[in-house]
C-alpha cells in the first residue's frame, strides 16, 4: 500500500503557511496585565518571535513577554461579581486590564480558536468578543470575532478571517473591533462563588485557549495556538479576624488580700502582677485577650468599604457560669506601660457589655461594627504597626489593627466570681448583602479562667451530727478556704439555695481542719442568707426520703494552695451502720 505524509492531506492554503513560518511553535502564550485607563497594549506592533513562553518574563518585547500581573478581588465580594476589565476598581476613575492572546505558529484564515475560561463565566460583552492586533496604519483590527451566545458561558469561539495571522502577532481581548491604537476595550467576566469566606478561602478566575483547527474546525489541529491556564484574576480574603493569637489565661484570688497586700472579698478579683508593665493578660478586674485584625484593602484593586451595616456577629460561650457581674468587654487600644486598656467599644448598638451563654443556641448574639474592630483607632493608646515584614505574606501591606476582648467583674467589692471554665468567642463577619459572602461561623478559644489553689468537691454531705471534711493543707504556707453551698430542691434557681465563697478561715501550714456539716450549712446561712436548707420536694416526690431532703447538700471548697498539696475526706455517718468515707481530691498529680 502506497503510503502518504500528513502534510499531503492538508490543504493547500494550510501548507503554505506552514511551509513559510520560520518559527513554528509549541505553545501559545498570554499576556495578563494590569495599566492605566486607555493607554492601550505594550509593544502593541512588536512580534514575539519565540517558539515558546521564554521565562522570566521582563516587558513585551520581541523576545520577552510582560509579566503577569492579573487583578486582584475580594473573596467577600464573589457571591455575584461582575467584573468589567475596562474598569477593573469598579469605581469608574481608572485601571484597565489587557489579555493579550500570542500564538507562536502562524493561522491560516478561517481557523476556529476556542478558549475557555474557569472560575466565571464571559458577562457584559453584548454577546461579542473580538481578537484585535495593531495594523500597518496603527489602527486597532479584529482577526476574527466570537461566533454564538457567548454571555454567560465559559467558552469563546472565534473564527478568524482569511488573512493568516502571523506567528508572534499580539492579540488583544476587545469588545470593540475597530479603532486607534488606545481604543481597545477590555472584555467583562461575572464571578459567582458560594462557599462562605474563611481566611484561607482562594479562588482564581483562569484562560487557556483549548485548540485551535483550520477549517473552520474540520482541519489540522495548530499546536503553536494552544496555551496552558494563566490566571486573569486572583481571588482571596479580605478580612481576618482574631489572628495571631494565644488564649488568654487567668486565675481568680479566692484568697481575703490582693497581689498588691490590700484587704479583699475572696474571689472578687484576679490575679495579676504588682508591675502594671507585667498586666497585659491579667489585671486585677479583667483577663485579657490580645487579637489582630487585617483589612486587605489597600492591596486589592476590588474590595469591601466597610459601613455601619457590616457587622462581627459574636456570641460568648462559656463552659460554666462566670458569675453574676462579669461580663465581656472589647477594647481598641491599649497602653502597655501601663496595662490599660482604652476606647472601649459597644458589643452592639447600644450595648456596652456582652453576656455568656452556657451553650451556642442560648448564648446572645452581639452585632458590633465591624469598623470598630477592623479600622485603627489609637487615640490614647500605644502605636500599633502591621509586624508582617515577608512580601510573600498575603498580609503584607494591609490595615492593621489589634483588639481587646477582657473577661472583666465589673464589682470587684461584692461581686463573687466562679472559676476553672473555659470561653469561646463563636464569631462571623455579615455584611448585610445578598451578593456578599459572609464570613464562616468560626470560633476562637478566647479565655481559660482558673483559680489560685485547689478545689474539693463533695457531691454529697448530710446536715447531720457527726458529718464533717476533713481538709489537709500540705504547703508550707497558710490557705484560705471558702465553700460553696448548694441544696437539694426541685427548682434551685429560686430563692437562695446556691451561695458561693462562704469563709471558713485558713488551714494552718502542714496541717489539717475538720468542718463538721451543720456548721457549715449555719456558716452559709449567717453569711450569705442560704435557704437550700428549705427542702423543695414534695413526699410523692422523695416517698419515705422526703422528710430529709432538706438535709442534703452539695459543697464545693476552694483552698489557696497548690493543687498536688491539697486533699480531703468526707465522712458522713449513717444510723445503726459504719460511716461512709469518701475521698475528696482536685486533678492531683502526686509526686514523692
Amino acid at each position: 500500500m502506497k503510503r502518504f505524509s500528513k502534510i499531503a492531506l492538508i490543504p493547500a492554503a494550510v501548507t503554505a503557511v506552514l511551509a513559510g513560518n520560520a518559527y513554528a511553535g509549541t505553545e501559545a502564550c498570554f499576556e495578563v496585565y494590569k495599566n492605566a485607563d486607555d493607554t492601550g497594549v505594550s509593544a502593541f506592533a512588536t512580534k514575539y518571535t519565540g517558539a515558546a513562553c521564554v521565562t522570566p518574563r521582563t516587558a513585551a518585547g520581541a523576545t520577552t513577554l510582560e509579566p503577569l500581573n492579573e487583578t486582584s478581588i475580594a473573596y467577600e465580594l464573589t457571591g455575584n461579581l461582575p467584573i468589567d476589565f475596562d474598569d477593573i476598581e469598579g469605581d469608574g476613575t481608572a485601571g484597565d486590564q489587557q489579555i493579550v492572546y500570542i500564538p507562536t505558529t502562524d493561522i491560516p484564515g478561517g481557523s476556529k480558536i476556542e478558549f475557555k475560561i474557569t472560575g466565571a463565566v464571559f458577562n457584559g460583552n453584548a454577546n461579542q468578543i473580538h481578537l484585535v492586533k495593531l495594523n500597518d496604519d496603527g489602527d486597532i483590527e479584529a482577526i476574527g470575532s466570537s461566533d454564538g451566545t457567548l454571555d454567560g458561558t465559559d467558552t469563546l469561539t472565534i473564527i478568524t478571517k482569511d488573512n493568516v495571522v502571523g506567528a508572534g502577532t499580539r492579540l488583544a481581548f476587545s469588545q470593540v473591533a475597530t479603532g486607534g491604537e488606545l481604543d481597545v476595550e477590555p472584555i467583562g467576566i461575572k464571578i459567582a462563588n458560594e462557599e462562605c469566606t474563611t481566611a484561607t478561602a482562594s479562588k482564581s478566575v483562569s484562560i487557556r485557549a483549548t485548540e485551535v483547527v483550520s477549517d473552520g474546525g474540520t482541519g489540522y489541529s495548530i499546536i503553536g495556538g494552544v496555551s496552558s491556564a494563566v490566571k486573569i484574576a486572583d481571588i482571596s480574603a479580605q478580612f481576618y479576624a482574631f489572628q495571631d493569637a494565644t488564649t488568654a489565661e487567668g486565675d481568680v484570688n479566692a484568697e481575703s488580700t490582693n497581689n498588691l497586700g490590700q484587704a479583699i472579698t475572696a474571689r472578687t478579683e484576679f490575679v495579676f502582677d504588682p508591675d502594671a508593665s507585667k498586666q497585659l493578660v491579667s489585671r486585677k478586674n479583667q483577663v485579657i485577650y490580645k487579637s489582630a485584625f487585617y483589612n486587605r484593602a489597600p492591596v486589592l484593586d476590588r474590595s469591601i468599604d466597610l459601613t455601619v451595616s457590616d457587622r462581627l456577629d459574636t456570641k460568648f460561650v462559656s463552659s460554666a457560669g462566670p458569675g453574676a457581674t462579669v461580663r465581656m468587654g472589647i477594647y481598641n487600644s491599649r497602653v502597655a506601660a501601663t496595662g490599660v486598656l482604652n476606647e472601649q467599644e459597644p458589643v452592639d448598638v447600644g450595648t456596652t457589655w456582652g453576656i455568656f451563654g452556657l451553650t451556642k443556641d442560648v448564648a446572645p448574639e452581639y452585632e458590633t461594627y465591624a469598623e470598630d474592630v477592623f479600622d485603627a483607632y489609637e487615640v490614647n493608646g500605644d502605636a500599633e504597626t502591621n509586624p508582617v515584614t515577608d512580601v510573600t505574606s498575603k498580609l503584607f501591606g494591609a490595615e492593621y489593627n489589634q483588639a481587646y476582648y477582657a473577661v472583666t467583674n465589673t464589682n470587684t467589692t461584692t461581686g463573687i466570681m466562679n472559676f476553672n471554665y473555659a470561653v469561646d468567642t463563636n464569631y462571623t463577619l455579615d455584611f448585610g448583602n445578598e451578593d456578599y459572602l459572609d464570613h464562616c461561623d468560626m470560633s476562637v478559644r478566647s479565655h481559660e479562667i482558673g483559680v489560685n489553689g485547689a478545689v474539693l468537691k463533695v457531691p454529697y454531705a448530710v446536715n447531720g451530727e457527726g458529718n464533717f471534711v476533713r481538709v489537709t493543707n500540705e504547703h508550707d504556707e497558710a490557705a484560705e478556704v471558702t465553700v460553696d453551698v448548694f441544696g437539694e430542691s426541685d427548682d434551685g434557681t429560686t430563692n437562695n439555695r446556691k451561695v458561693t465563697a462562704v469563709k471558713l478561715g485558713t488551714v494552718a501550714a502542714q496541717s489539717s481542719v475538720v468542718y463538721f456539716v451543720p456548721d457549715l450549712i449555719q456558716d452559709a446561712v449567717d453569711q450569705a442568707g442560704y435557704t437550700g436548707a428549705d427542702g423543695g420536694y414534695a413526699a410523692g416526690d422523695l416517698g419515705s426520703n422526703a422528710n430529709s431532703n432538706s438535709n442534703r447538700h452539695t459543697l464545693t471548697f476552694t483552698v489557696t494552695a497548690p493543687r498536688d498539696t491539697v486533699h480531703g475526706v468526707s465522712v458522713q455517718r449513717t444510723l445503726g451502720g459504719s460511716d461512709r468515707v469518701m475521698p475528696v481530691l482536685d486533678r492531683n498529680e502526686w509526686s514523692q
